[in-house]
């Protein structure tokens, strides 16, 4: 597969309205943005604002797509060409898996897995490649108190609920390599959720939150009211996704095409809504947000630390600290950009979001 070159366009601004969905609230009429982020210098067309309750999400497009048809962790586990195991030698932040089929495997950040010895989440987004053979897997823990066999043996099977880890555990894993980190944010979303949505909290398990009944309900409202809508112009391909919460920018991530993008930016929704939820009191303070403001957001702005690690033979993740709190991180797989990404930490000198939340992010 050639490398993919994103050539600068411009065209109309997305407008699309789905069922449960509506444009943002005193949004300005939808202007031609051309985001240049560093992801081989290339260029997207941001759609205009869709909100639902205190959600809104913009969809990036693009003219030209990645052809490789992805397989997903999810849809690998479910249909038994993909299994995922703890190691021989068991350690808590590398777990095994094989790909048996014939499509490449991507694995997205933030992927929960239920079973082993301890639950975890995938702590940085690779893709390993058919019939693979046992490739090794960074993750991070999000059941702190159990170090024993479940029901699986030593196998991982998929969670009940689609959505991705939140988005501190993500930030801690991913950007910060902190295990700690990780199990403050897992234990304040439990007991932030439980308060509000009365889920249970038996054990230390981010899934058991997050698989609740009230959380998944939550979780497809949103997903029901945005997924649909994420669509790009005629002649154009989704391949992005930015989110914002209560009128502040929390993460955009690009993927290679749009097969693989519709696959998880419901997921991605999915995983905010419970931080929407949990943060709702705060709506009121919200701001509307046009097009424009994602353009800004994305414009590189003074890096301040850069560190790159290599993930495999084939996956290399490159971490960038920028000035204003945002961190951008780049998946190359064989020597290509397979997951750009930007965060924004929006809890620093927000207490009562860090409390809620466990986390500055």
């Amino acid at each position: 597969m050639k490398h993919i070159r994103w050539p600068a366009v411009s065209g109309a601004a997305l407008l699309l309205l789905a069922a449960g969905c509506t444009r943002s609230n005193s949004v300005p009429p939808a202007r031609e943005v051309e985001v240049e982020v560093e992801a081989g210098g290339a260029a997207y067309l941001v759609g205009e604002p869709l909100a639902h309750k205190n959600m809104t999400v913009f969809v990036l497009s693009s003219p030209r797509e990645d052809e490789r048809d992805f397989l997903t962790l999810d849809e690998g586990l479910k249909g038994g060409q993909v299994k995922i195991a703890e190691q021989e030698q068991e350690t808590v932040h590398t777990l095994q898996l094989e790909n048996k089929s014939d499509r490449p495997l991507y694995l997205q950040e933030g992927e929960r897995v239920q079973g082993g010895l301890q639950d975890r989440v995938i702590a940085s987004s690779l893709v390993i490649p058919p019939h693979s053979g046992i490739a090794k897997v960074p993750t991070f823990c999000v059941e702190q108190s159990r170090w024993t066999e479940g029901g699986r043996g030593k196998e991982f099977g998929f969670t009940v609920n689609a959505a991705l880890a939140p988005k501190g555990v993500r930030g801690a894993a991913k950007v910060e390599g902190d295990q700690g980190g990780v199990w403050k944010c897992v234990g304040a979303h439990k007991v932030s959720a439980r308060a509000q949505l009365q889920t249970p909290n038996t054990n230390s398990s981010v899934n058991e939150t997050l698989d609740a009944d009230a959380v998944r309900s939550v979780s497809d409202n949103y997903a029901a009211a945005l997924g649909g809508a994420l669509e790009a112009p005629a002649g154009r391909h989704a391949v992005g996704l930015a989110i914002a919460v209560n009128g502040q920018i929390e993460e955009v991530n690009i993927y290679p095409n749009s097969a693989l993008f519709h696959k998880l930016a419901p997921r991605l929704i999915q995983s905010y809504a419970l931080q929407a939820t949990l943060l709702a009191e705060k709506t009121g303070a919200a701001q509307s947000l046009s097009t424009d403001d994602i353009g800004r957001f994305l414009k590189p702005g003074a890096e301040k630390s850069k560190r790159e690690k290599s993930l495999d033979n084939g996956n290399t993740v490159v971490v960038k600290e920028l000035e204003g709190n945002t961190f951008q991180c780049e998946t190359h797989y064989d020597g290509q950009v397979i997951h750009w990404q930007a965060m924004k930490k929006n809890g620093t000198g927000d207490a009562a979001r860090c409390a809620t939340l466990g986390s500055d992010w």
